[in-house]
Formats: structure tokens, C-alpha cells, sequence
């Protein structure tokens, strides 16, 4: 995945990344502004939202490799070692799987 030069300069949590479902072994491009929800929607992925905030957890899902952002309110730290908002999490590095 090639990210334009001026995302570059965005700090790591604003940067694209890529999206990878570990079950279909698809592979979704999420770019700054975008959530990783919207994405999912946007591929015909169903994903349960709510408040879109990260504070309800409706959209809570297991992630298996890659380091997250998480930017949510409804988990622990014990939950987000496993799990992760896709309404409002980002990715830390280039690529985040997820158990989907």
C-alpha cells in the first residue's frame, strides 16, 4: 500500500493504513477521516454501531495482530490487549487484522 507524501507527515494515529480481515484475508485501505467501521460498512461487512464514540462498545471487535489506537472510553486494558472499537480506533502501524 503506497500512502501519499503528505500523509507522511501526519502523526502515526492520522496516517492510512491498511485493514485485514483474517478469516477472508481481505484487505480494505483506511485513510485519514475514515473509520474502520465505515470502511467495513462501505465493503458490505456488517458491524453493529451505536453511538460511534467508543463509549457504548456495541461495535467491539477482536483484532489479531498489528497495534491499535484505541481511542475508546468502554474498554479496559485487559479487553484492549484482545479487542478493539472499530468506530473509533485507529492503527499504530501500517496494518491491523482483525478476527473477521
Amino acid at each position: 500500500m503506497q500512502v501519499p507524501a503528505r500523509a507522511a507527515a501526519l502523526p502515526a494515529r492520522e496516517q492510512a493504513f491498511e485493514l485485514v480481515l483474517a478469516r477472508s484475508q481481505m484487505r480494505l485501505p483506511v485513510q485519514p477521516g475514515e473509520s474502520m467501521a465505515d470502511v467495513l460498512q462501505l465493503a458490505g461487512i456488517a458491524i453493529d454501531t451505536l453511538c460511534e464514540q467508543g463509549v457504548c462498545g456495541t461495535c467491539v471487535t477482536r483484532w489479531t495482530d498489528g497495534k491499535p489506537d484505541h481511542r475508546d472510553s468502554c474498554l479496559s486494558a485487559q479487553e484492549q490487549a484482545t479487542h478493539v472499537a472499530v468506530c473509533c480506533a485507529r492503527s499504530l502501524g501500517p496494518t491491523l487484522t482483525l478476527d473477521l
